[in-house]
C-alpha cells in the first residue's frame, strides 16, 4: 500500500507549489518524489478553479459511489443467477385436494 502523508503536510506543500516553487526544489528538500508533487500542485491547482477535474471533497463521494455500484452489480449478478436457476426448475403441480368419503365408504372403513 502506498505511503499517505498527513493532509497538513499535502496542503503546506501544494500552497508552496501553487505559489511557483519549484517541484524539484521542494522535492530535495522533502524528501518526496517528483511525481506525488506533480499530483499534488495539479490537485492544488483543481481545487483553486484554475484547472478542469474533480476537487478534492468530491474525489471521497465519487470513491465511495463507485463502491456502492460494484456492491449493487455485485447483489444483481446473484440474483439473476438465482433466478436462472429457478427457471430451469420444473414446476411442480400443487396437491391434489383430498377426497370425502361417502357414508358407505366409512362404514366399510369402521368394519375392517
Amino acid at each position: 500500500m502506498p505511503f499517505q502523508y498527513p493532509r497538513s503536510v499535502w496542503r503546506g506543500i501544494s500552497i508552496r507549489l501553487r505559489q511557483g516553487e519549484s517541484v524539484a526544489s521542494v522535492s530535495a528538500e522533502t524528501g518526496i518524489c517528483q511525481g506525488t508533487l506533480y499530483r499534488w500542485k495539479h490537485q492544488a491547482l483543481v481545487d483553486a478553479g484554475m484547472k478542469e477535474g474533480t476537487p478534492s471533497p468530491d474525489a471521497g463521494d465519487l470513491v465511495s459511489a463507485r463502491k456502492r455500484i460494484r456492491q449493487l452489480e455485485d447483489e444483481l449478478a446473484i440474483v439473476k443467477a438465482a433466478s436462472t436457476l429457478y427457471d430451469e426448475t420444473a414446476v411442480v403441480p400443487p396437491k391434489e385436494k383430498p377426497q370425502l368419503l361417502t357414508p358407505t365408504q366409512n362404514r366399510a372403513i369402521s368394519a375392517n
